[in-house]
């Protein structure tokens, strides 16, 4: 109940209160042309929300009107915050990029500091960014490179994993680890799999087939099984129908019902052996060269797992593409299709199919209500086929 009344308050124009007390440690303060726009919001169903602000205001006294970052989050920080109590709800307030989790971001966000790491000038553009979590800018100049920004226990496990496939020849390589908690990765060569769709219709010889996909997944090495396993959308998926009920709570049953009929196709259907597995494998995360899938990038799941989830991820998040901008994938479903019939000589398709589900049902949270019930009717239509192919 804490989380949804969280939740209610960081998405409303009353958070607008908290922000100003944020910024003046006064609840009856009012700042002169107090404006603020919500930018983002990173809900993690049954542990806290996080949300980044962009507040304008006057200062009189300068005679010029001020822009500002806030981040806000419900999460229990103790370092690096000012706490905020409103009607009895406590939450933490930062000023961005001082992330209390993320020390790194800091520097990472510092053109001058960044290009001192790369030995270039550069400029910076963040490309994500979730609140005390992990952020990823690009930085953009004579030796362009991307830093990703992680907690600082967490940044050399995704080194380790860069490395090793860097070496197997799948992912480009590392430049340094110059903070704790800042990675910075060469540029992948070629283009996005994201891109190649959107070129598709006009230029289909930049596609990789399903065979060039597959083959990439084969070219992981053999020693990812030894890593740490991480759970897939699968494994996860009472985490993810949390956040679709969060995201639709009038369709709780729904969903509720939607869960437990994976769940118990998940149980039924056959399933692969463990294999070296990227763990995000979409199309932003594959990079391809003269129509083959060469390499992989952002590789912080990369470890032993199910080929049928790598294969389903990719699966999910393509076929939700249409929804996201109809006028550059039109016709990805036809892609969708030809991959699917592919993959399902490989693994067994009801728990293709199934777990294809499963990760549209994880993209519902976080979504606007007409795109969240466009995912959910997609994840229903793909378990009725994983129903009939069991």
């Amino acid at each position: 109940m804490t989380l949804d009344r969280a939740l209610a308050l960081i998405t409303s124009a009353e958070v607008g209160d908290v922000l100003q007390l944020a910024l003046t440690g006064d609840p009856s303060a009012r700042l002169p042309g107090f404006r603020f726009e919500l930018d983002k919001v990173h809900h993690r169903p049954g542990a806290d929300v996080s949300a980044v602000y962009r507040i304008w205001y006057d200062l009189p006294s300068a005679q010029a009107r001020t822009e500002e970052w806030l981040g806000l989050t419900s999460a229990a920080v103790t370092e690096g915050v000012a706490t905020l109590v409103h009607n009895d709800l406590v939450l933490r307030a930062w000023r961005h990029p001082a992330d209390p989790r993320l020390p790194g971001l800091v520097s990472a966000c510092n053109a001058e500091v960044v290009g001192g790491w790369l030995g270039a000038p550069v400029e910076l553009e963040t490309l994500a960014y979730r609140p005390l979590r992990r952020a990823v800018l690009a930085a953009r100049g004579s030796r362009p490179g991307f830093v990703k920004v992680l907690r600082p226990d967490k940044a050399p496990g995704l080194a380790e994993r860069q490395r090793l496939l860097h070496a197997a020849g799948v992912a480009p390589g590392v430049i340094g680890e110059p903070e704790p908690g800042v990675v910075i990765s060469e540029v992948a060569e070629g283009r996005s799999l994201a891109q190649a769709l959107v070129a598709w219709p006009d230029d289909p010889t930049q596609l990789p087939s399903p065979q060039s996909l597959v083959a990439l997944l084969d070219a992981l090495p053999a020693e990812a099984v030894r890593l740490h396993r991480r759970g897939s959308w699968s494994d996860r998926i009472d985490f993810h129908a949390d956040g679709a009920i969060a995201a639709l709570p009038e369709l709780r049953d729904e969903i509720v019902a939607v869960r437990e009929e994976l769940k118990r196709l998940l149980i039924a259907a056959p399933v692969g052996p463990v294999v070296p597995t990227h763990g995000d494998f979409y199309e932003a995360n594959i990079f391809t060269v003269d129509g083959r899938a060469t390499s992989v990038i952002d590789v912080d799941s990369v470890g032993p797992g199910r080929r049928d989830d790598d294969l389903a991820c990719l699966l999910g998040h393509v076929a939700v593409l249409p929804h996201l901008s109809p006028q550059h994938y039109s016709r990805v479903a036809e892609v969708v299709e030809q991959w699917r019939a592919d993959f399902e000589l490989r693994v067994h398709p009801a728990s293709l199919r199934a777990r294809t589900a499963a990760v549209i049902l994880s993209l519902v949270a976080g979504a606007d209500t007409a795109t969240a019930l466009a995912r959910l009717d997609l994840a229903r239509a793909w378990l009725v086929r994983a129903q009939q192919a069991l």
